[in-house]
């Protein structure tokens, strides 16, 4: 005796009635599935219905056939069952081939039926092939381009529907929107009359709102120093936007980044006018603001150097820093340092977001007072026995210089500086009495008096790898404006790459190039110094030349040593004047000797801190003459 299956849903099983397989029937709806199976056990031939535990009875199919549908299908609906002729099944058997046929995702019902023969029972399964996909359209994807729909769907439309295929079509859509951290998902599906209607539902944000929090209580706290508006135009994410992952994490990076939050995070909570076809969230931006002002001194390496042969000048430094100004994000700086040879004087004030413009633009205006030694180029020559840029040279330079310089991001990686300043430019000996010409009477300025004034307009174009700080590249012009007859009338080119390439899981190989001109009036300590810790090493400040054009380039192996965080270093430079050191008023290169190229080699180790490499470094230079050099930053 066999029952009657009654399904419902895409795969649903049900009951059975005595002596044959008959009213059994699978359909399938729009985007559930449920199963639901009722046995039920009569009297007629073969017997009543079996106790639990009791063996099933088994039946004689005398003959299977698949009705209802022709061609393919038929096949596919063949091959999906296991029931065959002239073999004995149990109800339950039956069962599992109506669902392994309703499986196939083809059909919309698939029912049994049944008829008694002289040789056994012949079973007819009843397919309804689903309709043919004449359509698809999607509502509620603002974001899911409709180039990811077609591909997902692909082959789907002019054939009949597919339920599995459906499914996983769905999955892919779904699976494009967790990919890219977008709140969204195909919510449900209709199909009727073989148009296929897909509903997505995108969460769309519906209010952003800040919440300052107390650093001891994490409470919130009703007094702030930040202006909202300061922390919002960071923000990507605005009301009406669906709510993206992705782009909240960069509005917590932004905020974060300027310097101003020890900590930032967001919270989601539903919106009271949130719908399951319309879901709607609304964020808080937690905020923990820190101490951004305050006093600091110390003492340390000039980064700049003293030019007083391998080693840096030590310095002595007092600064004031604030940087968040009223509340907007500006900077103040005041700082003060004091060397061996050099001083230093600066007043700096920089808005980073200048009237929260489009471009985001920064402005930086500062005034700057120094003092720095100009042995590089006028020091004494190795002949005289001291080293070419050894003290006793006689030749300091200060500078009096206040200007403006606006910058704004061009694209990734690339940026773009404007500034205007303003500088005068005077020479003294080492007690700080004003003179016009050097140790070999050579002049020192091209005015012929004790100073030099520039006005100076600049342009610079510069990349960054944001993924690699040693591979950059920097492109400025410089160009002085005679306002005044008296006044310097150049223009300066300068051009800077670096480029560094791995080449194993340890080694790298770091490249690095300058290149530089200057046409027209040029003082002789605005020339272009070669050689020593950050040019060619192996000879001292200014040791290869000094010219109005001048080239180098160098090469350098690194690879870290087994105590971390040393990095050993093998190198090669080069650099030249390129025949231009008689250019410069008065000749100081030729007049000290100085080759005008050369090239320097050797090894050291390096370090890096929190402001820059710190580098030891031996190197022979053409001559064969070793020299040590310590250098801070990358050079």
């Amino acid at each position: 005796m066999l029952a009657a299956i009654t399904m419902q849903g895409p795969v649903a099983v049900g009951g059975a009635g005595p002596g044959a397989l008959s009213g059994a029937s699978a359909t399938a709806g729009g985007g559930s599935a449920e199963a639901k199976a009722d046995g039920a056990a009569g009297g007629g031939a073969g017997g009543g219905g079996k106790g639990k535990g009791e063996p099933e009875d088994r039946i004689l199919i005398s003959e299977v056939e698949v009705v209802g549908c022709d061609g393919e299908l038929k096949s596919i609906a063949k091959q999906a069952l296991t029931t065959r002729p002239n073999f004995a099944y149990t109800l339950e058997e039956v069962k599992a081939d109506v669902r392994r046929v309703f499986a196939t995702g083809w059909f919309s019902e698939v029912s049994p039926d049944a008829e008694d023969t002289r040789d056994g029972v012949k079973l007819r399964i009843r397919v309804k092939p689903n309709e043919e996909v004449r359509s698809l359209t999607a509502t509620g994807a603002s974001l899911l381009p409709t180039s990811v729909i077609q591909q997902a769907f692909e082959g789907m439309p002019g054939r009949t529907l597919n339920l599995g295929s459906l499914q996983r079509a769905i999955a892919a859509l779904d699976a494009w929107y967790h990919d890219r951290g977008i709140m969204g998902m195909v919510s449900d599906y209709t199909f009727e009359g073989g148009q296929l209607q897909l509903q997505c539902a995108e969460a769309v944000v519906g209010s952003v709102t800040l919440r300052f929090l107390d650093a001891a209580s994490g409470q919130p706290k009703a007094k702030t120093r930040t202006k909202p508006h300061i922390i919002t135009r960071h923000l990507t994410t605005k009301p009406g936007q669906v709510y993206n992952l992705r782009g909240i994490r960069r509005d917590i990076n932004a905020v974060y980044s300027t310097g101003l939050f020890e900590d930032v995070n967001v919270t989601t909570r539903e919106a009271a006018d949130s719908t399951e076809a319309a879901p709607k969230v609304d964020l808080v931006l937690d905020l923990v603001e820190r101490k951004t002002g305050g006093l600091s001194a110390g003492g340390g390496l000039s980064a700049a150097g003293s030019g007083e042969g391998a080693w840096p000048g030590l310095i002595g430094s007092f600064s004031y820093n604030e940087r968040n100004l009223f509340g907007l994000n500006q900077r103040l700086s005041v700082s003060a340092e004091i060397g061996q040879v050099d001083k230093l004087f600066r007043l700096q004030h920089t808005d980073p977001w200048v009237n929260s413009d489009p471009h985001r633009t920064s402005r930086t205006v500062q005034v700057m007072n120094n003092r720095t030694s100009g042995n590089s180029i006028h020091g004494k020559a190795e002949s005289d026995g001291d080293d070419a840029s050894g003290a006793g040279g006689g030749v300091l330079l200060g500078r009096l210089q206040g200007g403006v310089e606006w910058q704004r991001p061009l694209s990734p990686g690339w940026s773009g500086t404007l500034a205007a300043s303003c500088q005068r430019t005077r020479c003294m000996d080492e007690r700080g009495r004003p003179i016009t010409h050097d140790m070999y009477h050579a002049p020192i300025t091209f005015s012929a008096d004790n100073n030099d004034t520039a006005l100076i307009a600049s342009v610079t174009t510069s990349y960054s790898d944001p993924h690699d700080v040693d591979t950059h590249a920097v492109l400025g012009v410089e160009q002085a404006l005679p306002l005044r007859r008296e006044w310097l009338h150049y223009t300066r080119l300068k051009l800077r790459l670096d480029k560094a390439l791995r080449l194993g899981p340890y080694l790298g190989l770091f490249l690095r190039g300058r290149a530089g001109a200057v046409l027209g009036d040029l003082p002789p300590y605005e020339a272009f110094p070669i050689g020593g810790t950050n040019s060619v090493r192996g000879y001292a400040e200014g040791g290869v030349g000094s010219g109005r054009h001048s080239v180098e380039a160098g090469a350098e192996l690194r690879a870290p040593l087994p105590v971390q965080p040393l990095v050993a270093t093998a190198f090669f430079d080069f650099g030249s004047d390129l025949g231009s050191g008689q250019a410069v008023i008065g000749d100081p290169a030729g007049v000290r000797g100085k080759p005008g190229s050369g090239y320097g080699f050797g090894g050291g180790v390096r370090m890096d801190s929190p402001v820059g490499p710190v580098r030891l470094e031996y190197a022979w230079n053409a001559r064969g003459e070793g020299r040590f050099h310590v250098g801070l930053g990358y050079g």
